[in-house]
């Protein structure tokens, strides 16, 4: 049974909306909409707010739309100009390109521009499936290799239909720095040198940084990468066959340094010593590599990720990404009311 959207604000759920809502609608989010040369920013803000409200309480956008004007209350506290109709709405998201979506939503959630710059930023880089609301035995003519829909597989779901889905995350701030959507069960380790490698192009990542993985990325080929061509300070926890050993006596520095950059060659020997003594403090780090799950459980508990009702690549890069962006402003202002992450991932 689906619930009434009562404003409620006792409710520390509804308070947390309601600072998300005004973010939208501050004069910020509207330039930074019309930069985007955004047609009508007036409709836009406004469907952008359905979506938040939609998306928070796990519902329908037809649902939330009735109740918006079944109840004046909840109307006023939207303090919209403009209720789109459904069908306009699902024309709206469509027509709205991806690129411009996550460039307007990292924008007004973005955080102070200079930590990056007070010092190394520690990153942590996971994987999650993205399992699409489909029924599979119905559709079963239609999943399969070259068909419509393909099988995946992941360790916590098992057998699904859906997409993968890599992220990389600021471990102390919980901030969105990377992510892309894949189709199938891609395996992690090899994911990592061409995401790292978007991270650095973009300035998310720089030299010196740190970089935390599970086991999952754990090869060889990966710790050489992460130190000698990004210069990175590689936290991949190991495997118990890893030979540690191997991947350090093998390890050689940078060509570029023989290319009139011989100053790489200090940084690549203090970024091999700073990962010699990571090996030996391994379980220190655990705690902190684990934020990027937590952030997974409030996307998936909160913002309706844990099966999505979106069944194209396009589509559902749309949810992710509105997911993802809306997920770090969740924990963000939760931290402003005292209400842990776990908590969070339960409201």
């Amino acid at each position: 049974m689906e619930i009434p959207l009562i404003p409620d604000l006792s409710n520390p759920k509804w308070l947390i909306i309601q600072k998300i809502l005004k973010t939208i609608d501050s004069k910020r989010s509207r330039k930074i909409a019309s930069r985007l040369k955004i047609q009508d920013v007036n409709i836009f803000i406004d469907c952008i707010k359905v979506l938040i409200l939609a998306d928070t309480f796990e519902q329908d956008y037809s649902y939330v739309i009735s109740e918006i004007n079944a109840n004046i209350n909840l109307r006023r506290f939207m303090e919209l100009n403009y209720l789109p109709e459904v069908d306009y709405l699902y024309k709206f998201i469509s027509k709205l390109e991806n690129n411009q979506l996550d460039i307007y939503l990292r924008n007004i959630f973005k955080i102070s521009r200079n930590i990056h710059k007070k010092g190394r930023r520690y990153v942590i880089i996971d994987t999650s499936s993205i399992p699409v609301d489909i029924n599979t035995w119905r559709k079963r003519y239609k999943i399969g290799k070259g068909k419509k829909y393909r099988w995946s597989h992941s360790s916590s779901e098992g057998y699904y239909v859906g997409y993968k889905v890599i992220l990389a995350i600021d471990a102390l701030t919980f901030e969105v720095l990377g992510f892309e959507i894949l189709e199938g069960s891609p395996n992690d380790a090899k994911l990592l040198e061409n995401f790292v490698e978007k991270l650095c192009n973009s300035k998310k990542v720089r030299m010196g940084d740190f970089i935390m993985c599970d086991r999952g990325f754990t090869s060889k080929t990966n710790y050489h990468i992460l130190i000698s061509r990004f210069l990175l300070v590689p936290m991949i926890f190991a495997r118990k066959n890893t030979d540690v050993k191997r991947i350090l006596s093998t390890l050689t520095p940078p060509i570029s340094i023989w290319n009139g950059k011989k100053y790489l060659l200090s940084i690549w020997k203090k970024i091999v010593k700073e990962f010699v003594e990571i090996l030996e403090i391994w379980n220190v780090f655990r705690e902190i590599r684990s934020n990027i799950e937590l952030f997974f459980n409030v996307a998936k508990n909160c913002v309706r990720l844990n099966k999505v009702h979106q069944f194209t690549k396009e589509s559902v890069g749309k949810k992710v990404i509105r997911a993802f962006h809306l997920t770090f402003e969740l924990i963000r202002i939760s931290k402003s009311f005292n209400i842990g992450i776990r908590e969070l991932a339960e409201m």
